[in-house]
């Protein structure tokens, strides 16, 4: 469980800061939402973000 925790942490930390996020902020941000976010809007986050990277 850990693991998986500190596996959304840091990608929600990563999607924050690709959207300008100051990294601080968005670390911090992403502590707060992390455990509560469901798995469905997670995996949206994440692949909207895959997808973005790939258009770069």
């Amino acid at each position: 469980i850990a693991r998986r925790i500190y596996d959304r942490h840091r990608k929600l930390t990563a999607f924050f800061v690709a959207l300008g996020v100051d990294p601080d902020t968005a670390a911090h941000d992403a502590c707060k939402i992390e455990h509560d976010l469901s798995d469905e809007t997670y995996q949206k986050m994440i692949a909207f973000a895959e997808r973005e990277a790939g258009k770069a």
